[in-house]
Parts: C-alpha cells; sequence; structure tokens
C-alpha cells in the first residue's frame, strides 16, 4: 500500500545508517499491526536491503505449510486474530499497554507469532521457548532476534534464568499435551511470572472431535468427548516419535482452575474456530 512507503522507506534508511535491529523495529512500529506483519512477512525483502540483512527472514512456504496447516496472508490472518487477542487482553486486564512487555512464547515454533511480538517490545524482552530442537534450529537459521532456549517435554521449571514475565502466551501447545504434562507446564509456567501477569493459551473446544473423525475418518468422537465432558480433558496420543507427552487434546475452562491460577475468561476467533484463548491470571 503506498500508504506504507514513507514509513518502510524511513525505516530502511534508520537500518542502512546504524545496523540497529531495535532502532529499525520503532521506525517499523508506526505501520499499523497488519502493515507491519505484513512486512515482517515478505522478508527477505529485495526493495530494503539493509531492513532484510539485520530483521529475520520469514520461514519458507513449505515449514509453514507443514506445521501450520496455512502459508502466506492466509496464515497472517490467523496469527493477526491471535496476536490482537493477546494485546487487547493484556490492556483489559492489566490497564497498561503491551508495548515495552516482558513476553514468553511458551512453544514458540518456528517463531510465527514472535515475530508479531516485535510491534510491541524490543528482542532483549522477548523470549521463546519449545521443546522442539529443531524449532530452534529452525529460529536460529532464520536469524531471529530475542532469547531461545529448549525446555523439557514436561518441564520443572523453564531455562530462562530468574526473569519474570509480564506476559506468557502459548498457541496450540495445550491442545496437545496429555495431562501429565499440561498440568507440568502450567506450574513450570507460574513459577517465571510475576503476580498479575497474564497467560494465555489455546485449547481445543470438545467439537473438535467429531471434526477429528470426519477427516481422519476414524471413530473415536464418542469416546472423547464422553472424557471431555466427566474428566475436563480428552487426549488422543499420536504414538510417534514426539512420545506419550503428546498427540491431541481438548480441555474445559474447569482445567484450569488450580492453585496460582485465576480464569479470567477466554476469547475466540472465527478465523481459527478449534483455537478457544484461555485467559488466566497468575493469582
Amino acid at each position: 500500500m503506498q500508504h506504507t512507503l514513507p514509513y518502510l522507506a524511513e525505516a530502511e534508511h534508520i537500518a542502512a545508517k546504524t545496523g540497529s535491529p531495535e532502532q529499525a523495529l520503532a521506525a517499523l512500529r508506526k505501520l499499523s499491526l497488519d502493515d507491519f506483519g505484513l512486512f515482517v512477512i515478505s522478508l527477505p525483502n529485495k526493495e530494503y536491503p539493509a531492513l532484510s540483512k539485520i530483521l529475520p527472514r520469514m520461514a519458507s512456504p513449505e515449514i509453514q505449510t507443514t506445521w501450520t496447516g496455512a502459508s502466506g496472508v492466509e496464515l497472517l490472518k490467523q496469527t493477526l486474530a491471535f496476536t490482537r487477542i493477546v494485546e487487547s487482553c493484556a490492556v483489559r486486564h492489566t490497564q497498561k499497554p503491551l508495548h515495552g512487555s516482558t513476553i514468553l512464547d511458551f512453544g514458540c515454533g518456528y517463531g510465527r507469532i514472535m515475530r508479531m511480538m516485535y510491534f510491541f517490545s524490543d528482542p532483549d524482552r522477548l523470549w521463546g521457548v519449545d521443546a522442539w530442537e529443531n524449532s530452534l534450529m529452525t529460529c536460529k537459521e532464520a536469524g531471529m532476534l530475542g532469547h531461545f532456549v529448549q525446555s523439557e517435554r514436561v518441564p520443572e521449571r523453564l531455562p530462562v534464568g530468574d526473569t519474570k514475565f509480564d506476559l506468557a502466551f502459548a498457541f496450540s501447545v495445550f491442545t496437545h499435551l496429555a495431562p501429565s504434562a499440561a498440568d507440568a507446564c502450567l506450574l513450570a509456567m507460574r513459577g517465571h511470572l510475576r503476580d498479575g501477569a497474564l497467560f494465555i493459551l489455546t485449547i481445543r473446544p470438545v467439537e473438535f472431535w467429531p471434526f477429528i473423525d470426519q477427516v481422519r475418518k476414524t471413530n473415536v468422537q464418542a469416546k472423547l468427548v464422553k472424557e471431555h465432558q466427566t474428566t475436563g480433558i480428552a487426549y488422543l496420543p499420536h504414538n510417534g516419535i514426539e512420545g506419550e507427552t503428546y498427540g491431541d487434546t481438548s480441555l474445559t475452562f474447569d482445567f484450569f482452575r488450580k492453585d496460582g491460577w485465576k480464569m479470567l475468561g477466554y476469547e475466540r476467533s472465527i478465523f481459527d474456530v478449534f483455537q478457544t484463548s484461555v485467559i488466566l491470571q497468575a493469582a
């Protein structure tokens, strides 16, 4: 869009002059969030060589599709919808802007949502944690900015030192965890959040199981819907290389009513109907 060109030209000039990602990002934050996202997923961009040199390269369409089921602008729509949920919940529930916050992306993958966090905070305030080494290698190869560390699959603590976060999120993580792993991750996360900090995580609704039967031509919904309704969690292991802690999972809101947490509510986007965002506050 033509209205973005002066802002991009200014950021390119700053990048060429200073080589500073922080200063370049400060200029790019004059864009709207959607335009910021469109530019970030365009990198490397031959029209902006200085910015392309100092900012992360977007993952290939193959990686995007394999890991998240979509790519390009269609995937960005989902990413931005969740990003807006994160920002709006931060403002609504803490009465503070998300800008300048210390933020944790738990289960960062290839850095899809982390890239949008550059709109709010400088890289030194951003952490990406993932249990899968391949995720972190992909982030490193793309030149992702921030702190990236590997956690245990069933963590007792997170490898972030004494960092305390203002906000953490986990997109499409608890949608795959076994019950014991989900409990462990909640407990580990609580130890690294400031009192009053938010943890925004996505879960599958019970309607996910009929969808799975339809797509996979299976017959599991009756058993798993009953488990969901009676125990608050239904879990279908993948029996893959990830081990016994990984599969498909649906959860009720009551699952999160645990010591150390206050459930504030939920959010949902029609762009991604099987990802319901649960809003927790460290109590």
